[in-house]
């Protein structure tokens, strides 16, 4: 009965879905009563039902007004990839947001490591440039903070600074590293090969999820990723979109009606223009060795739907998919955890 109340959980675990919806019910529904000082609970007797209830206060204990939409992650709305530049020297800052604003990205600047910290927790970008030398703290210091937690754990990460050792970068998570003086075509270069690609040049992402809220926080984060999201809620919708028009990869749910993801795939592999479309696998169905090997030459990755976030998605879609929208050659697929 524990799982009732856990996001994207049923208590059914088939692949085809006898009661549909993602189990977010439930869950938004304890996190809005905990929130207002209350607390949920169900009672359930084998064939005679469930009783669901919830306790509140009289009075709640925050006078803050509450929103369903304060649960989900802050994220860019700008249709574009967007770029934080946290940089402390004001005519560098200025100068790298001109060449990235004209090479078609979104810039928003920071100038100390506390700033850029702060708008990295509230805000979701698809990449980060990072000053390693700043007034108030280390650049270490910054970016450690940043992949602690928060919507831009796992952005990309470019740094830059006057060190010209690139072995100080080892064992950080970053994707590349840039010596100061910056040349421009290498930082432009560096954002394509982390698969941050700028405006008037997006992928497109064929999205498959029989739910639409689903589907709805699918487009808006891709879209803020500087994707371009192609939504359908079924897979015979999806197939003939991938019959009709090439995307750059998919992002599919395994459990839906009709056609589930197992037999999408199979379908789709089937179609001369999808035999190499990267297909990262987002589900909240529990992975068994049976299932993986299925997934093993058809799917690239699998990310586990354990909350809100998405990010783990992202990731992958700027793993597999290159600045050119060629895939690159992918291991067999493993369980990556959003």
């Amino acid at each position: 009965m524990s799982k009732l109340f856990v996001e994207f959980q049923q208590l059914e675990g088939a692949t085809t879905k006898r009661h549909q919806g993602t189990g977010l019910g439930l869950a938004l529904t304890k996190k809005i009563v905990e929130a207002q000082g209350g607390r949920v609970g169900v009672q359930s007797a084998p064939g005679q039902g469930s009783t669901f209830h919830a306790i509140l206060p009289r009075r709640s204990q925050q006078r803050e007004e509450f929103s369903v939409l304060d649960l989900l992650p802050k994220m860019v709305t700008q249709d574009g990839a967007s770029v934080l530049v946290i940089e402390d020297n004001e005519s560098d800052r200025r100068w790298l947001a001109k060449l990235l604003e004209e090479a078609g990205y979104i810039v928003h600047s920071a100038a100390t490591g506390a700033e850029g910290i702060a708008k990295s927790q509230a805000t979701s970008f698809t990449a980060i440039l990072l000053d390693l030398i700043l007034p108030d703290m280390g650049g270490w210091e910054v970016l450690h903070s940043i992949r602690a937690g928060g919507p831009n754990q796992r952005t990309a990460m470019i740094v830059a600074t006057v060190v010209a050792e690139k072995e100080v970068a080892k064992g950080f998570p970053v994707e590349d590293y840039l010596v100061k003086p910056i040349v421009p075509e290498a930082l432009v270069q560096a954002l394509k090969n982390a698969g941050v690609v700028a405006n008037g040049d997006k992928k497109k992402i064929l999205v498959i999820d029989d739910d639409p809220n689903t589907l709805k926080m699918a487009k808006a984060a891709l879209q803020a990723g500087g994707y371009e999201a192609i939504c359908h809620a079924s897979g015979a919708s999806g197939l003939q979109a991938a019959a009709e028009s090439k995307f750059n990869a998919v992002v599919l749910d395994l459990v839906m009606p009709e056609i589930d993801g197992f037999e999408f795939l199979t379908r789709f592999r089937e179609l001369s223009t999808c035999k190499e479309t990267p297909v990262v696998v987002w589900t909240s169905k529990d992975i068994t060795a049976h299932d993986l090997q299925r997934l093993r030459n058809s799917a690239q990755s699998i990310a586990v739907k354990s909350g809100f976030s998405i990010e783990a998605v992202l990731q992958e879609l700027r793993r597999y998919v290159g600045p050119t929208g060629e895939s690159e050659k992918s291991p067999p697929p493993e369980i990556r955890e959003l």
